[in-house]
């Protein structure tokens, strides 16, 4: 009740300070919008313009086809769940997970105690999948895994115009 009675002193002391006519403007349901504008006060007319704009009623979906639709979080049961298998427990092991294949390592190139393998450099320690590069040879690498397990990729000839020289 309080904040009522004060927005209608501060309304009605600013009506009297401005002391111009408001301009009224019907709304929508019978009430009137009264916008206030103070002399010499052109740039806002733009403003006002916008605010009549919008306050025509719209038109829309009446409601009683609103209050018709159904409810869109509700599933409609159409199979008796008699007939359904149960979802499969995760962790289990029926359940069949996608492979994933990996492209075989391959040893492209040797440069400056650097390895082209797969298309991408590495030096020495650095990791290559679940291996790291522990030697590099004038024609093959040596990758070690963390288990002891060893691979060593050697470089084939793809291009008859390359020559390969080892000391």
């Amino acid at each position: 009740m309080k904040t009522l009675i004060t927005i209608t002193l501060i309304s009605a002391a600013a009506a009297l300070y401005a002391n111009v006519p408001s301009p009224s403007v019907p709304a929508t349901g019978g009430t009137t919008v009264t916008v206030m504008q103070s002399q010499g006060d052109e740039q806002l007319a733009w403003v006002d313009e916008q605010i009549r704009a919008i306050l025509p009623a719209r038109v829309g979906i009446s409601e009683g086809i609103i209050n018709s639709l159904g409810d869109p979080m509700k599933m409609k049961k159409t199979v008796s769940a008699g007939n359904l298998l149960a979802p499969p427990k995760l962790g289990s092991t029926g359940l069949l997970l996608p492979k994933i294949v990996e492209e075989p390592l391959r040893l492209q190139a040797l440069m400056n105690k650097s390895a082209l393998i797969n298309g991408k450099w590495y030096k020495l320690s650095d990791p290559v999948r679940s291996f790291t590069l522990s030697e590099i040879k004038p024609t093959s690498v040596l990758l070690s895994g963390k288990k002891g397990q060893k691979l060593i990729l050697f470089l084939t000839k793809q291009n008859s115009n390359i020559k390969f020289t080892t000391k």
